[in-house]
């Protein structure tokens, strides 16, 4: 059996489609998801693969392109990928963050299409047997291991044959203050409120085709769990009743590493011990910044400036290419230059001619001794102010 729900994402628009699916539910929930760009059908290039990265609401992530059995995960046809959902990704109520992925040969990640699983607590889970059963194997247990110490003992000299049959059982209730001595009071089939500091009795009679076996049990205030604390931050307990719990669990950073989710107050206090940043986003300290900006006006103090006007009827050449040369003094090859075109900012008219005419020169070639302007196709019809820098 398989369950498929259809969706349509779409890289380019906002808004993030859902699917519903139930806890452990293994291999049986699909999603066929339409691939969309900009509203129209999208199909993933050739040679790209595509995977499932998945984030769990306790904050543990996945990512899978195949199944146990060693079958795909996900299965493309044009602008069409069927998806099918493991266990793995469903073993945690609430709200499952996923994507489909696609990567090239070099596994560079090429487009990724978000949706959200909707994961239903699943009633079935982790569910405790019936009371009755629990008792029931109980006593099995506790009579086979009497019967094998009595016969270890000798001291067994019943006879020979099958085990006794169990032919039923009853269980009653009864409150006593005591702990110690069975409490002599009427008995209860139905299970009694407790008031704290009191104890709850419990008289199992099992019927066997031999004779009766009667059984007690005590437990204390006789609560029922009710209340009590079953998860923490998403967290449930381990086999030991622990639940451990790292710095992401409670919304904290690691020790080591981590990322910031939010926005940091350093409450007037400094953040030192910053490196020499190497990435453009990498945070910077006083004594680095201080040393670029000096070097930054030290450079600024070697640079030149040059100002000149290309003339409309400068340009030389019957066609295209069309050039001007225009000579700067002191100018070497191993100089670096920038040049760009000057305007007003007040004379609307001006300026705008002064762009139109730019637009026409092509490059720029330094050369021993200047600088020589060339348009590959049309030549400017107006005058061109223009301004180089050479950094000495």
């Amino acid at each position: 059996m398989q369950v498929l729900t259809q969706i349509s994402v779409d890289m380019n628009r906002p808004g993030v489609p859902s699917v519903p699916a139930m806890q452990h539910d293994g291999q049986t929930r699909a999603v066929e998801i339409s691939l969309m760009c900009g509203g129209q059908p999208w199909q993933p290039p050739e040679g790209v693969t595509a995977a499932i990265g998945y984030e769990k609401p306790d904050r543990t992530r996945g990512l899978y392109d195949s199944l146990p059995d060693g079958t795909a995960a996900v299965t493309l046809n044009g602008s069409t990928a069927t998806v099918i959902l493991t266990a793995q990704a469903l073993s945690v109520p609430g709200t499952v963050r996923a994507c489909l992925v696609f990567h090239d040969a070099d596994l560079n990640q090429l487009s990724t299409f978000p949706f959200l699983i909707r994961v239903q607590v699943n009633p079935a889970a982790d569910a405790p047997q019936s009371e009755d059963y629990c008792r029931l194997q109980w006593l099995e247990e506790k009579l086979s291991e009497y019967l094998a110490l009595a016969k270890e003992s000798g001291e067994f000299n019943g006879p020979a044959g099958p085990c006794p049959v169990l032919l039923g059982q009853d269980v009653a209730f009864q409150v006593s203050p005591d702990f110690q001595q069975i409490p002599t009071g009427a008995w209860s089939e139905t299970l009694p409120s407790c008031a704290p500091r009191q104890y709850v009795w419990s008289r199992t009679t099992a019927h066997y085709d031999s004779g009766d076996v009667v059984t007690y049990s005590v437990s204390r205030n006789g609560a029922d769990g009710a209340g009590a604390v079953s998860a923490v931050c998403g967290v449930a307990p381990d086999d030991t009743g622990n639940i451990p719990l790292t710095a992401g669990d409670v919304g904290a950073l690691p020790c080591v590493g981590g990322t910031v989710q939010g926005q940091l107050d350093m409450g007037g206090q400094k953040l030192t011990g910053l490196p020499a940043p190497t990435d453009d986003s990498d945070a910077a300290g006083k004594g680095y910044v201080d040393a670029q900006a000096a070097a930054a006006v030290k450079q600024y103090a070697k640079t030149k400036f040059v100002t000149f006007l290309l003339c409309a009827q400068d340009w030389t050449g019957d066609s295209a290419p069309y050039t001007v040369f225009v000579p700067i003094s002191n100018l070497t090859e191993d100089m670096l230059t920038r040049a760009y075109p000057l305007y007003t900012g007040s004379d609307f008219t001006a300026d705008l001619a002064v762009k139109e005419a730019s637009a026409a020169v092509s490059c720029a070639k330094r050369t021993e001794g200047g600088i020589t302007f060339a348009c590959l196709e049309e030549k400017p019809t107006a005058d061109i102010p223009v301004t180089v820098e050479v950094y000495v």
